[in-house]
Protein backbone atom coordinates (compact mmCIF):
# COMPACT_ATOMS: atom_id res chain seq x y z
CA UNK A 1 0.00 0.00 0.00
CA UNK A 2 1.37 3.28 -1.13
CA UNK A 3 -0.72 5.77 0.59
CA UNK A 4 -2.09 6.26 4.34
CA UNK A 5 -6.65 5.63 3.72
CA UNK A 6 -7.02 7.77 7.11
CA UNK A 7 -5.04 10.41 5.62
CA UNK A 8 -7.09 13.61 5.73
CA UNK A 9 -9.50 12.19 8.49
CA UNK A 10 -9.51 13.81 11.66
CA UNK A 11 -11.19 12.12 14.74
CA UNK A 12 -13.50 14.30 16.85
CA UNK A 13 -12.43 15.08 20.46
CA UNK A 14 -14.33 14.52 23.55
CA UNK A 15 -14.93 17.93 23.94
CA UNK A 16 -16.44 19.06 20.38
CA UNK A 17 -19.30 16.55 20.93
CA UNK A 18 -22.22 18.85 21.05
CA UNK A 19 -24.59 17.75 23.47
CA UNK A 20 -28.31 17.94 24.24
CA UNK A 21 -29.12 20.70 26.32
CA UNK A 22 -32.48 21.06 28.47
CA UNK A 23 -34.04 23.96 28.73
CA UNK A 24 -35.30 25.61 32.09
CA UNK A 25 -39.02 24.90 31.12
CA UNK A 26 -37.77 21.66 29.51
CA UNK A 27 -36.95 20.87 33.22
CA UNK A 28 -39.40 21.43 34.87
CA UNK A 29 -41.60 19.96 32.17
CA UNK A 30 -39.44 16.69 33.68
CA UNK A 31 -39.98 17.66 36.93
CA UNK A 32 -43.67 17.66 36.81
CA UNK A 33 -43.44 14.00 34.67
CA UNK A 34 -43.94 10.70 35.93
CA UNK A 35 -40.96 8.56 36.28
CA UNK A 36 -40.00 4.86 36.86
CA UNK A 37 -37.58 5.13 39.55
CA UNK A 38 -37.83 8.67 41.99
CA UNK A 39 -34.12 8.15 42.88
CA UNK A 40 -33.13 8.46 38.99
CA UNK A 41 -35.71 11.71 38.87
CA UNK A 42 -34.29 12.82 42.09
CA UNK A 43 -30.19 12.87 41.34
CA UNK A 44 -31.03 13.91 37.20
CA UNK A 45 -32.95 16.66 38.08
CA UNK A 46 -30.22 17.77 41.29
CA UNK A 47 -27.76 17.31 38.71
CA UNK A 48 -30.08 19.96 36.55
CA UNK A 49 -29.64 22.82 39.57
CA UNK A 50 -25.89 21.95 40.44
CA UNK A 51 -23.94 20.50 37.41
CA UNK A 52 -22.44 17.57 39.34
CA UNK A 53 -21.07 14.53 36.99
CA UNK A 54 -22.91 10.92 37.53
CA UNK A 55 -19.71 9.91 39.11
CA UNK A 56 -20.23 12.75 41.54
CA UNK A 57 -24.14 12.38 41.92
CA UNK A 58 -23.46 8.71 42.52
CA UNK A 59 -20.96 8.71 44.75
CA UNK A 60 -22.44 11.80 47.02
CA UNK A 61 -23.05 11.19 50.64
CA UNK A 62 -25.06 13.30 53.42
CA UNK A 63 -21.87 14.68 54.93
CA UNK A 64 -20.63 16.16 51.72
CA UNK A 65 -23.64 18.41 52.25
CA UNK A 66 -23.34 21.31 55.03
CA UNK A 67 -27.47 22.19 55.16
CA UNK A 68 -26.80 24.86 57.31
CA UNK A 69 -24.71 27.09 54.54
CA UNK A 70 -26.62 24.96 51.34
CA UNK A 71 -22.85 24.03 50.56
CA UNK A 72 -21.41 20.99 49.61
CA UNK A 73 -18.08 19.85 49.17
CA UNK A 74 -16.92 16.80 47.29
CA UNK A 75 -13.62 15.52 46.21
CA UNK A 76 -14.42 15.75 42.49
CA UNK A 77 -13.66 13.01 40.17
CA UNK A 78 -12.11 14.20 36.61
CA UNK A 79 -12.34 11.79 33.70
CA UNK A 80 -9.58 12.74 31.47
CA UNK A 81 -6.46 11.18 32.74
CA UNK A 82 -4.26 14.40 32.36
CA UNK A 83 -6.47 16.28 35.00
CA UNK A 84 -6.24 15.53 38.98
CA UNK A 85 -9.32 15.42 41.25
CA UNK A 86 -9.73 18.23 42.91
CA UNK A 87 -12.02 19.47 46.16
CA UNK A 88 -15.02 21.20 44.65
CA UNK A 89 -16.73 23.68 47.37
CA UNK A 90 -20.29 24.49 45.20
CA UNK A 91 -23.36 26.71 46.88
CA UNK A 92 -27.00 25.06 46.55
CA UNK A 93 -29.84 26.65 45.82
CA UNK A 94 -33.39 26.16 46.97
CA UNK A 95 -34.12 23.61 44.45
CA UNK A 96 -31.24 21.38 44.80
CA UNK A 97 -31.23 21.36 48.98
CA UNK A 98 -34.92 20.69 48.72
CA UNK A 99 -34.32 17.66 46.16
CA UNK A 100 -31.32 16.43 48.53
CA UNK A 101 -33.62 16.53 51.81
CA UNK A 102 -36.56 14.67 50.09
CA UNK A 103 -34.68 11.29 51.84
CA UNK A 104 -32.33 12.86 54.80
CA UNK A 105 -29.98 10.08 55.98
CA UNK A 106 -27.17 10.35 58.25
CA UNK A 107 -23.13 10.95 57.25
CA UNK A 108 -21.86 7.81 55.31
CA UNK A 109 -25.29 7.35 53.98
CA UNK A 110 -25.30 7.69 49.92
CA UNK A 111 -27.87 10.20 49.40
CA UNK A 112 -29.17 8.80 46.03
CA UNK A 113 -30.15 4.96 45.89
CA UNK A 114 -29.27 4.73 42.04
CA UNK A 115 -29.02 2.00 39.61
CA UNK A 116 -26.31 0.62 37.28
CA UNK A 117 -25.05 3.83 34.74
CA UNK A 118 -26.84 1.94 32.52
CA UNK A 119 -29.96 1.21 33.88
CA UNK A 120 -29.92 4.87 34.91
CA UNK A 121 -29.74 5.67 31.18
CA UNK A 122 -32.74 3.21 30.00
CA UNK A 123 -34.68 5.04 33.07
CA UNK A 124 -33.87 8.38 31.62
CA UNK A 125 -34.66 7.71 28.15
CA UNK A 126 -37.95 6.58 29.18
CA UNK A 127 -38.88 9.25 31.53
CA UNK A 128 -37.70 12.17 28.39
CA UNK A 129 -39.80 10.59 26.15
CA UNK A 130 -42.48 10.49 28.65
CA UNK A 131 -42.38 14.08 29.07
CA UNK A 132 -42.71 14.12 25.11
CA UNK A 133 -38.90 15.92 24.81
CA UNK A 134 -37.44 14.72 21.48
CA UNK A 135 -33.62 15.04 22.49
CA UNK A 136 -31.06 12.44 23.03
CA UNK A 137 -30.51 13.16 27.06
CA UNK A 138 -27.48 11.18 29.06
CA UNK A 139 -27.24 11.76 32.70
CA UNK A 140 -24.12 14.05 31.35
CA UNK A 141 -26.49 16.26 29.75
CA UNK A 142 -27.85 17.73 33.20
CA UNK A 143 -24.22 19.25 33.86
CA UNK A 144 -24.20 21.00 30.15
CA UNK A 145 -27.78 22.27 30.97
CA UNK A 146 -26.51 23.67 33.94
CA UNK A 147 -23.91 25.32 32.74
CA UNK A 148 -25.86 26.81 29.37
CA UNK A 149 -28.64 27.88 31.57
CA UNK A 150 -26.64 29.15 34.43
CA UNK A 151 -24.95 31.49 31.53
CA UNK A 152 -28.05 31.90 30.11
CA UNK A 153 -29.49 33.90 33.01
CA UNK A 154 -26.24 35.84 33.29
CA UNK A 155 -23.56 34.04 34.90
CA UNK A 156 -20.08 35.22 33.78
CA UNK A 157 -17.61 32.37 32.34
CA UNK A 158 -15.56 32.88 35.33
CA UNK A 159 -18.33 32.06 37.85
CA UNK A 160 -19.76 29.15 35.82
CA UNK A 161 -15.92 27.97 35.30
CA UNK A 162 -15.89 27.67 38.99
CA UNK A 163 -19.59 26.17 39.50
CA UNK A 164 -18.55 23.32 36.96
CA UNK A 165 -15.71 22.52 38.68
CA UNK A 166 -13.03 23.68 35.85
CA UNK A 167 -9.78 24.52 36.76
CA UNK A 168 -9.42 26.95 33.85
CA UNK A 169 -12.38 28.93 31.51
CA UNK A 170 -10.84 27.07 29.02
CA UNK A 171 -13.48 24.36 29.12
CA UNK A 172 -16.90 26.42 29.65
CA UNK A 173 -16.03 28.98 26.70
CA UNK A 174 -17.61 26.20 24.68
CA UNK A 175 -20.69 27.10 26.13
CA UNK A 176 -20.30 30.50 25.49
CA UNK A 177 -20.91 29.54 21.74
CA UNK A 178 -24.27 27.85 22.66
CA UNK A 179 -25.23 30.59 24.15
CA UNK A 180 -24.56 32.81 21.37
CA UNK A 181 -26.62 30.35 19.11
CA UNK A 182 -29.42 30.30 21.69
CA UNK A 183 -29.59 34.47 21.71
CA UNK A 184 -29.95 34.23 17.59
CA UNK A 185 -32.43 31.35 17.95
CA UNK A 186 -34.74 33.63 20.15
CA UNK A 187 -34.21 36.55 18.16
CA UNK A 188 -35.09 34.50 15.14
CA UNK A 189 -38.56 33.75 16.68
CA UNK A 190 -39.72 37.18 16.51
CA UNK A 191 -42.65 37.01 13.35
CA UNK A 192 -41.84 38.82 10.25
CA UNK A 193 -43.84 42.00 10.05
CA UNK A 194 -45.00 43.87 6.89
CA UNK A 195 -44.65 47.47 7.23
CA UNK A 196 -46.36 49.78 4.81
CA UNK A 197 -44.48 53.27 4.42
CA UNK A 198 -47.27 54.49 2.87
Amino acid sequence: MTSNPTDGIRLMQFDEVTKAILSLKEIQKLAITPCPNNEVKRAFLFSCYCGLRWCDVHQLQYKDIDFSSNRLTILQQKVQSHSKNAILHLNLNHTAIKLLQRHKGINEDLVFGLPSYSYTLRILNKWVKRANIHKHITFHCARHSFITNIMANGANIKTAASLAGHSTTRHTEKYVHIIDELKQKAVDSLPDIIVNYK
